[in-house]
């Protein structure tokens, strides 16, 4: 994360260039003092009609007197994340406010306080103050915002909420920036202590200080339960790191999971701090256990096994349980930092056992992959209902221009608690020391202004819907929040929320239309006859308008339209953006799919054209494909507001294409609303019937067409960045610029699969899964630390801590195997999308059947195996060591047959898998009915590849393959079956 002066531009933008700074003198701010409504201090945020006073410590860091008349300046500034590095906010300046007089007067070596009263100006946003004393230099003294007034009260269940920071920078001054803010929710660390820990009164004392400001200020806590720092509570007394071979401790993150000895008295100490906090008496609403703990390794202590998890995760359940009987307090259960984590620790046994304690799961960097899909989640009963969907740590909107876009369209995925910013883009909190006296400050940064807005004008509104379900723009629509002593919404305190462009925001393969091309001076117009409109931008600011229209740029920053409250204003202004002329948009978007008979059969090449526009379209569509003719080439079209049409292009003539690659290029030609170019490699997609022999000898697969997986490289998501942003991923290059190639075939017995991939980086193999030694991965009896001290396990304790990283049958991407899939089914385990919205718009349930084709290192054997990944009635797991197993399970499929062979510079892989696995896509074949495929290329030195990637019937999609948090194409391609 990049914040305060490490910014790019800061210097720019304040003019703090290293001549222009000074070395004369040091200036902190230490006491702040709002005139005005709040009538606050220690926080540097401005409602309207508000100013401040400003004390200024100045040091006098020469051996002369420093006599000085300066300013103290005030530039007006904002912030902008650059596509693609969501954690690097650019400063820039937008205008040099009024500045005001400052004199100095210090003696050398000396201080003084001076106070000052900036200029910070009428609009919201972000201020900074910057002191300039001539032939002194320049130096940077705090930043301001001024925002909207908030809603005030506290809220049970916060729909936002905004993380603490390190307890040595924190006090009250960061509840108080909450409640300025309107900032209703907080994560805050709990560390469990031991109650014999020498510091644990005085942990007590801090938790019980926190947590009366947060009542004092109306700010609700949800407390992330994770380990103290008294290691006396661990095995081995201490942090356990991952270890070398000869079981030598490494320099890693370590596990921090306490001793089961003590998970009695941790059960007692979650029951005693629910039981004192726990709303409605107090201000915590929930609990979760560990920040992060993925499996084997954490950037937050946790290194434990499964079974530890589960354990410790029911001893605080039956804490909560206990504080609710006891004190009738409201304190939901959960965790644990993302959806696969979820369903890997609590749910692989296909058991409902932690169903009852799951009251919400907390996820952390799901772009667009929101877990509110989950049929027994939606549809859990009892006092706390459905699984929530808590964001609790997605950093991805940490400059004020993507707030009001991330927000809405988080809780438009289906969640009811958002995260989206990093604290230290909104606020930095000091507690400078001066001699004996502390001095609590807590500066706001511009994104503060667009998160207050943002819980303005969204807040605790619930999402209602996309106002265009099949097009553009992105019309987030919220209905109003409950009038006075009603339970029912205020129909006309609605909120809507525009966006142009959604791959602004996100990976643009994990958005729809992401073909659909936007002019820099794209823009919606909405009539507003009776002025009963206004239209904010992301900072609160309201945007003027003339002639009796609105003007929305339509680009990649969200604005918010409100309505002046009058009866029947907000179906007004849902009516007028029914038919808002959009401009800039290309007309349509254009899908192909691939043909599924061979070119000598006539086979129909099919696009979807869908109208993005809220009006009727007509124009012309043309299309070629290679070298083959097409009747028709080209066609009239016209298309209703937001409608699909499949428009099918039959192959008249032409010869087969032995690489099986045939360029398309569509065109449709809208006249005056535009027109649009698509192109896209084609295939014919056909499953031969043919008997293979599996021996590594691809001669018998002469004449199958070639399916050429796409050069692309299947890119590291965003995801696995943030959740490991330790892990080393410098060796992951393209190695070779030739393409992967696959064969797929089928007789009574199997279904056949090959491929030839170009690979000089052979790797050495993997595990046999089937007879994984799952106690291998964890500690053993005796260790070495670093400096040589030698360490013994306690005989009576498990040995649960990883002594290195897992081995799963996917390869994470990290072995020279080959991952296949099919899509067959019509009904899915989960939903196909969230109320509101539609389907597709966030990762979806798209495989039913998935198989990792594996190599096995000649140290477990030799060979290869075959293993189940997913199939009807799994769990969704990645089948770590130690985890619990289900009725219906994955496992190596000992009926099938695979052989791999290396070359100095190509593997190649032939499989069969026989039907009795996979029933259902042989039902399909049986119909004569197309079926879904994709297959997974991985390789231990280079990206990934996939047959999907880039295909426009496809985008991101993390449910095609394991590992879920990696990035994969949707299973989308269809396949015709040869007779």
């Amino acid at each position: 994360m990049v914040t305060g002066s490490s910014m790019p531009g800061f210097a720019e933008a304040f003019n703090l260039s290293k001549q222009d700074q000074t070395t004369d003198y040091s200036v902190e701010e230490i006491a702040v003092t709002t005139v005005g409504a709040s009538g606050t201090n220690m926080v540097n945020v401005l409602w309207p009609g508000e100013e401040a006073d400003v004390t200024l410590h100045f040091i006098n860091k020469t051996s002369v007197r420093l006599s000085a008349t300066g300013i103290a300046a005030v530039v007006r500034y904002g912030t902008s994340v650059p596509e693609g590095d969501v954690w690097t906010p650019h400063i820039f300046k937008i205008s040099d406010e009024p500045p005001s007089a400052i004199k100095v007067d210090v003696p050398a070596g000396g201080s003084q306080d001076v106070i000052v009263h900036p200029a910070i100006g009428i609009p919201f946003g972000g201020y900074a103050l910057i002191v300039h004393l001539p032939q002194h230099g320049a130096v940077f003294a705090g930043t301001f915002v001024r925002t909207v007034k908030p809603d005030m009260g506290r809220v049970q269940f916060p729909t936002y909420a905004l993380d603490t920071t390190w307890d040595e920078f924190m006090n009250e001054g960061v509840f108080t920036l909450f409640e300025k803010l309107g900032i209703k929710g907080m994560r805050m660390g709990g560390p469990y202590q031991l109650k014999t820990a020498p510091h644990y009164a005085q942990d007590m004392d801090r938790l019980d200080r926190y947590m009366q400001w947060a009542k004092q200020h109306d700010v609700t806590v949800m407390l992330t339960i994770g380990a103290g720092d008294d290691m006396r509570d661990q095995p081995l007394n201490r942090p356990r790191t991952w270890l070398s071979p000869e079981s030598k401790m490494l320099d890693t993150k370590d596990d921090r999971a306490w001793s089961p000895e003590y998970d009695d008295e941790f059960q007692q100490w979650t029951q005693t701090i629910a039981e004192k906090y726990g709303w409605p008496g107090g201000n915590l609403n929930a609990v979760e256990l560990w920040n992060e703990p993925w499996e084997a390794v954490s950037i937050s202590g946790w290194g434990a096994d499964i079974p530890r998890y589960r354990d410790i995760f029911t001893h605080m359940a039956l804490g909560v349980e206990a504080a609710r009987k006891s004190s009738g307090v409201k304190v939901l259960i959960g965790g644990t930092c993302s959806s696969s984590n979820t369903l890997d620790k609590l749910f692989p046994d296909g058991s409902d056992r932690f169903l009852k304690w799951l009251d919400f799961a907390s996820i952390h960097y799901q772009a667009l992959a929101a877990p509110s899909l989950i049929r027994e989640w939606t549809t859990r009963e009892g006092s706390y209902g459905p699984v929530r969907i808590w964001d609790t740590e997605s950093w991805m909107a940490n400059s004020e221009d993507r707030v009001a876009g991330v927000i809405a369209s988080m809780r438009a995925q289906g969640q009811s608690r958002t995260a989206g910013i990093f604290d230290g883009n909104v606020y930095d909190s000091k507690n400078v020391k001066i001699g004996s006296s502390v001095y609590p400050i807590v500066q706001a940064w511009s994104p503060a202004a667009a998160v207050a807005a943002t819980q303005k004008f969204i807040g605790q509104r619930e999402f209602h819907q996309l106002l265009f379900q099949n097009g553009l723009p992105w019309v987030f629509v919220f209905d109003g929040l409950p009038k006075v002593d009603s339970e029912k919404s205020d129909r006309d305190d609605g909120t809507v929320v525009v966006m142009g462009d959604l791959t602004k925001l996100y990976e643009p393969a994990r958005t729809l239309f992401r073909s659909v091309a936007l002019r820099p001076d794209a823009k919606l117009t909405i009539q507003n006859p009776g002025n009963e409109f206004v239209l904010y931008d992301f900072y609160g600011n309201p945007v003027p308008f003339t002639g009796g229209a609105i003007t929305v740029p339509l680009n990649g920053l969200g604005y918010f339209l409100r309505t002046n409250g009058a009866p029947g204003s907000f179906d007004n202004l849902l009516r007028e953006l029914r038919t808002a002329k959009a401009s800039g948009y290309d007309p349509v978007e254009i899908v192909a799919r691939d043909l599924t008979q061979p070119v000598s059969q006539h086979p129909a090449l099919r696009l979807s054209l869908t109208n993005v526009l809220n009006r009727s379209v007509k124009g012309r569509l043309t299309a070629t494909l290679g070298s083959l003719t097409l009747n028709p080439a080209s066609t009239a079209v016209e298309l209703k507001p937001n409608e699909t049409r499949e428009i099918s292009l039959n192959v008249l003539d032409g010869q087969p294409d032995p690489t099986n690659l045939y360029a398309l290029k569509a065109t449709f030609d809208a006249g005056v609303d535009g027109s649009v170019t698509h192109s896209e490699t084609m295939h014919v997609n056909t499953i031969v019937h043919r008997t293979i022999t599996v021996d590594g000898d691809l001669s018998d697969w002469a004449g199958v067409l070639p399916e050429q997986l796409p050069a692309r490289d299947v890119d590291v998501s965003l995801t696995e960045k943030a959740w490991l942003p330790f892990k080393d991923r410098a060796n992951k290059s393209s190695s070779t610029t030739a393409a992967s190639v696959a064969y797929v075939a089928y007789d009574e017995r199997y279904f056949y699969f090959a491929a030839e991939i170009p690979d000089t980086t052979p790797d050495p193999g993997m595990l046999r899964f089937a007879t994984r030694d799952d106690d291998s991965y964890f500690y053993p009896d005796r260790v070495t630390s670093l400096d040589g001290k030698e360490f013994e396990w306690p005989k009576s304790v498990r040995h649960y801590s990883y002594r290195k990283n897992f081995d799963v049958p996917s390869g994470s991407s990290e072995h020279d195997n080959v991952q296949i899939a099919f899509n067959v089914l019509d009904r899915k385990p989960w939903l196909s999308h969230p109320p509101g919205v539609m389907p597709r718009f966030i990762t979806y349930w798209d495989t039913d059947y998935e198989y990792a084709l594996n190599p096995v290192a000649s140290a477990y054997g030799g060979g290869t195996e075959i293993w189940r990944l997913q199939a009807p009635g799994i769990p969704r797991k990645h089948f770590f060591p130690r985890q619990p197993k289900s009725p219906i399970d994955g496992g190596p499929v000992k009926s099938g047959k695979l052989v791999v062979r290396q070359t100095a510079d190509e593997r190649q892989v032939e499989a069969a898998i026989p039907w009795s696995e996979m029933p259902d896509v042989k039902r399909r074949f049986d119909a004569g009915e197309t079926v879904k495929f994709t297959c997974r290329v991985n390789d231990n030195k280079a990206p990934a590849h996939e047959l999907a990637a880039g295909r426009s019937v496809s985008k991101y999609n993390g449910m095609t393959f394991h590992n879920d948090w990696e990035t994969h194409w949707a299973n989308e391609l269809e396949f015709g079956v040869e007779r």
